[in-house]
Parts: structure tokens; sequence; C-alpha cells
């Protein structure tokens, strides 16, 4: 007993005639009745009584109707069901990043997969790179949006975007000599820095040691905002990405001055280790794509 037959059988049932059968399945009549006559041999019972008038349904022929109606309304839900998750995929897809990527991602990615596909759920968490290591490592998070991740040899680390580095300070409290500096120049500075392990402190502190530097690290945060408004209140001086100050510095609120040989790649990471469903693969390519608009909007400098 296949599906083509359920099929054949269904049609007759409703028909009321192989003629008119046939000619909706348009297949020939004998071959719709060698069909019937096969599925009546497998079955050992008699479907249908045949007669001048068409066909008359034997007692086990209505219940094979009516478990045949079953399981094809069944089979057209579940076709239904697929091709509708073609347009708009279902599952969970979990995304992590720094606070800095966070806040230019999330709410644009947020309102695209909700106009564009309702039925995917999506997940957004924010955590220093221990954290989302850790997500990755344990298959909580799905995709994540780092800098300078640790290696995995079941990671995959795709390049974002490069943007550079700025030393940042109180208008009202610091001059800066230039428009660049060097990493020299933050010799004896008391600065506010993002916690290890940050991408962009590792980075200074592996330039600063290159350089035979030590920094005076006054205090650490792991929000963008409490670093600038500890800088703002002229307790020290910040160190963070063009993207996370460009309005604060047009704002006249901050200044700033880009740190020579210094620059965070923000890049995705997703396992290769494990099948990604078609709603990750999705997430992925609306990043890959919103991080295209953002940087042809000036987000991230020139």
């Amino acid at each position: 007993m296949d599906f083509r037959q359920l099929q054949y059988f269904a049609l007759v049932a409703d028909s009321g005639s192989f003629r008119a059968a046939a000619g909706r399945a348009n297949i020939a009549q004998s071959a719709l009745s060698r069909h019937i006559k096969i599925l009546e041999e497998e079955l050992g019972v008699k479907l249908l009584e045949r007669h001048a008038r068409g066909i008359s349904l034997t007692p086990e022929g209505e219940r094979m109707k009516e478990r045949t109606s079953s399981i094809l309304r069944e089979l057209a839900d579940i076709r239904d069901e697929m091709s509708a998750t073609k347009i708009s995929p279902r599952g969970n897809v979990t995304i992590g990043a720094s606070a800095t990527s966070s806040r230019l991602l999330y709410a644009r990615l947020a309102e695209i997969v909700s106009q564009r596909y309702p039925l995917l759920e999506l997940n957004i968490t924010e955590g220093a790179s221990y954290f989302l290591l850790e997500g990755l490592d344990t298959g909580r998070i799905d995709l994540a949006i780092m800098v300078n991740p640790e290696s995995r040899t079941y990671f995959t680390v795709e390049p974002l975007v490069t943007e550079s580095v700025y030393l940042i300070g109180s208008p009202a409290h610091c001059k800066f000599p230039a428009a660049n500096c060097t990493v020299g120049y933050l010799k004896d500075k008391p600065l506010i820095l993002f916690s290890r392990p940050s991408g962009s402190r590792m980075m200074l502190e592996a330039a600063a040691a290159k350089e035979n530097i030590k920094l005076d690290v006054r205090f650490e945060a792991t929000s963008p905002d409490v670093i600038k408004d500890f800088v703002r209140r002229g307790l020290g001086y910040g160190l963070m990405p063009y993207s996370s100050i460009v309005s604060d510095i047009k704002g006249g609120e901050l200044i700033g001055c880009r740190v020579q040989t210094i620059e965070l790649t923000r890049t995705l990471i997703k396992r290769i280790d494990r099948p990604a469903s078609a709603a990750v693969d999705i997430i992925g390519d609306l990043v890959r794509s919103l991080f295209v608009t953002l940087h042809n909007e000036g987000v991230f400098g020139k």
C-alpha cells in the first residue's frame, strides 16, 4: 500500500465511478482499476462493489474512506506546514554579543526578524568573551559576535568589520595633542578600561607590553555607557572603538584621538562540528547584511 493507491481510492470513493475518477486523476480507467484491485488484494478485503450505475462502498470501503481521508488531510497539512517553513522558518536561535556590538545590532536585527520571520524565535544575550565562549561550547548560544576570540578547532571565525580604537577624554579635563596618538601617549594616563578579557583590553595590553609601557588602570567596567560616564566626570581616559563614541564626540560630550596600530575586528562565530538549522543560517545572513549596512552608514568610520 502506497500513497498513490490511497489517493486513487479516495478519488474513486468520492467520484462514485471509475470513469469520473480516471478523468480527475488523468489516468487510464484500466490502470486506475488495477491499482484499486492491488490495494484490495493487499488488504484482503473488498472495498468497492461495481454495478451499472458506477460503484458503491462496502462496509470495509466506508471505513477505508474515512481512514484514507484522515491520512490525506494530515499529509496535506504537513506539506502546507513545510512550504510555510520555507517562507517563514520556524525555530529558536540564540545570538550573543559584547556590549558594544549588541547596541549596534540587536534592535535592528530584532525588528527585521519580527517583520520577515514571524515564526522564528530570536533570543539575544550580552556578555564578555568568556561568557560567549562558554555559551558556544555548551550549545546555549548558536552565534556570537566577538573581538579576538580564543581559538577552537570546532569554530568558524568570519570577520565582519574592522574599526579604529580611540582614546577618549572629557573636554573639560583633557586635551589631546593631535587627531592621532601612539600607544606611548597612554603612559602615566589614568585609564578606565573594559574588564578582561575584552578584545580591546587584551589588544591594548599586548601593544603596551610590546612598547614596554606600564598602564595605569584606575577603573574597570563591562558597560561602555559606564566607562563614558566616568570619562565625562574627568575620572580618567577611556579606550573605545569608533562606533561606540562617534556620536558623543560629534555632540561635544567627549574628545578623542585615534590610537595608531590598534584596530579591532568584530567577527561572527559559530560551531562547525554540528549542523546549523535553516533558522541559524538566516540569522547569520542577516547579521552579515546588517554589518554591511552599518559600515555603509559610516558607523565604523572610514
